[in-house]
């Protein structure tokens, strides 16, 4: 059998009895075990065993009936809790903890400063059209660049329509 197709079958062999000693680890550390998730993983690695072309049919076969076997085995096996996600425990977290965190931030002397986080690198705005493209900071100014008063004063014609006329669209 080529070295390369041995290889990958005992890298997903090893994968999913490792699965099966993963449950194991975090019963015994944790009492909680991801049972639908182990079971997943081991469905996607006999998924990735059926796909191997290049197996001959009768290693396929056994790997095949090894694989189905640890599945079964994740079946069957006991978990005083079945844990659904990662960290249940860790993502739930009281809204009132924030709160009071949003709180004393506003109650502090140095309150935030407007642009005190704007542009991700430091920097809150930067002009780069001044001489030789060194970089000038604008400070605070609100300037929106692309409104502009002469534009906005003009008078434009506005076109009103009668209700036979918007028949007429319909």
């Amino acid at each position: 059998m080529n070295p390369k197709i041995k290889a990958r079958l005992h890298e997903i062999l090893r994968a999913i009895e490792n699965t099966y000693k993963k449950a194991g680890a975090d019963r015994r550390n944790t009492g909680e075990v991801r049972l639908e998730m182990a079971m997943n993983r081991c469905l996607n690695h006999i998924e990735s065993l059926k796909n191997m072309q290049t197996l001959p049919s009768e290693i396929k076969r056994v790997a095949l009936e090894y694989a189905w076997r640890v599945y079964m085995d994740l079946q069957e096996f006991h978990a005083p809790v079945e844990r659904q996600d990662i960290a249940a425990r860790k993502r739930e977290v009281s809204l009132e903890v924030y709160l009071t965190r949003i709180e004393v931030i506003e109650n502090k002397q140095e309150s935030v400063q407007y642009g005190m986080f704007t542009g991700g690198t430091g920097y809150r705005s930067v002009n780069w059209d001044t001489q030789y493209w060194m970089a000038q900071t604008k400070g605070n100014v609100l300037v929106n660049e692309y409104w502009d008063e002469k534009e906005a004063r003009k008078k434009r014609p506005v076109k009103v329509y009668t209700k036979e006329e918007l028949k007429k669209f319909q």
